[in-house]
């Protein structure tokens, strides 16, 4: 075959692969000579003819999931059966100390994880948080592509196009699924990111024998107040349903306002280094394409931010008056602190969103749960988790004389508000 020919031979075959989306490794194979092997390049052209074709989201959810797996199943190892053993018992004492200071309760049983069931269970949290940003991304990202193209090429590019989409989301899929197999080594509960994976409370014991292993603290101690601690967040929107769809909301209010910059788009190729993958993940995780964020967005934002600040103060709040019966409460309970600062809910949603949790806004959502709880009792503490709207603001976290004057025996206030808006 000569050279004109191969070359007339080849401009058909793109020509194909443009207006289908298909390839065929037999023709491909003829073009590029006896060489190359038909089998080999049908495994490696069928990934890229799923890349042509229509996608079922803005993120490769089964690509996410394997990459987790893989990465948690790599150092898994299974915990001793004694420490098995003394987690369950840590629960039971766990439940009686906190039935002493909240109503709320959960009536699922509890889950002895491992790193990949932690994994399993934590996906489809990852998906409801990160779809909205993956597919706001991936709009923004179509729209500025075609805009930035020549109108004379638009047309002769639609499944070009469609390839860089599913491109897109294999990048995200597989840049979201390593964050998710390396918190899985990290995290030691199921509610370590503010937020439940599953209806079931539970610890990773695997992480936490490695927590264990070099402590100075009572071991004891220190499983007793983990587990109050994770069975305080679980009851928390186990008695509260609305939780969790308030902060998928928050997070769908802050996607909708992403843009993509243009001059970002010109730059990507420069960014990128094919010959290392995870050049990929730097470009997602620097938000290097993603605009300065909108008045509307940094609103969302701090949203957000106070919402995990009452949740995680609160646990704070009442995980440590029920651990009171320890003689090392305070020690172990700023070990946990200290570990939450660096944990996997900064690491989560840095990640997701650009959003960096304040340490200090928890602090002070705690020492203001605490304050509620010392002047008007428990019951009205957590009658506030009734409805979002009575939910203090960040201000009040900060200064809750405001809050306590309407939580007060003397003022009716809050239980006219809160009637009205159960009723509606």
């Amino acid at each position: 075959m000569d050279e004109n020919r191969d070359r007339e031979e080849l401009e058909k075959l793109l020509k194909r692969m443009f207006e289908s989306g298909g390839l065929n490794p037999e023709e491909l194979s003829k073009v590029a000579g006896a060489g190359l092997n038909p089998k080999l390049l049908g495994q490696l052209f069928g990934q890229v003819q799923a890349m042509m074709s229509d996608s079922e989201g803005p993120v490769n959810w089964e690509l996410a999931t394997k990459t987790a797996v893989d990465i948690a199943k790599e150092s898994q190892s299974q915990a001793s059966d004694a420490l098995t053993t003394e987690i369950q018992n840590s629960f039971e004492i766990a439940k009686l100390w906190l039935s002493e200071q909240t109503e709320f309760t959960n009536s699922q049983s509890i889950k002895q994880l491992s790193r990949t069931l932690w994994v399993q269970d934590a996906i489809p949290l990852f998906k409801d948080l990160a779809e909205p940003v993956a597919a706001s991304m991936s709009k923004a990202l179509s729209e500025n592509l075609n805009q930035a193209m020549p109108e004379e090429l638009v047309g002769m590019i639609g499944p070009a196009t469609k390839f860089l989409e599913n491109a897109g989301a294999a990048m995200f899929a597989a840049q979201l699924g390593q964050s998710v197999g390396k918190l899985s080594e990290n995290v030691l509960s199921s509610t370590e990111i503010g937020i439940p994976l599953s209806s079931r409370p539970g610890l990773v014991s695997q992480n936490v024998e490695l927590l264990l292993k070099d402590l100075e603290t009572p071991k004891s101690e220190v499983l007793i107040y983990l587990a109050i601690r994770e069975l305080a967040v679980s009851y928390l929107y186990a008695s509260n349903r609305w939780l969790g769809d308030q902060i998928a909301t928050q997070v769908s209010s802050f996607a909708a306002g992403l843009k993509i910059d243009p001059e970002s788009i010109q730059n990507l190729a420069q960014q990128i280094d094919p010959s290392d993958p995870t050049t990929f993940n730097l470009v997602i995780e620097s938000g290097g394409l993603i605009t300065p964020r909108t008045p509307e967005q940094e609103l969302s934002l701090a949203r957000i931010e106070t919402t995990l600040a009452l949740i995680e103060g609160w646990a704070d709040a009442v995980a440590l008056a029920s651990a009171s019966r320890l003689p090392g409460v305070h020690q172990v309970f700023e070990l946990i602190r200290r570990r939450q600062a660096v944990g996997a809910a900064q690491k989560t949603f840095a990640t997701l969103l650009g959003l960096e949790l304040r340490p200090r806004l928890q602090r002070e959502a705690m020492a203001m749960w605490q304050k509620i709880s010392d002047q008007v009792g428990q019951a009205a503490r957590d009658e506030i988790w009734k409805h979002p709207d009575l939910l203090p603001t960040a201000e009040e976290i900060q200064d809750p004389t405001a809050l306590l004057k309407r939580l007060s025996g003397g003022d009716d206030d809050f239980d006219t508000e809160l009637s009205k808006l159960l009723d509606n």
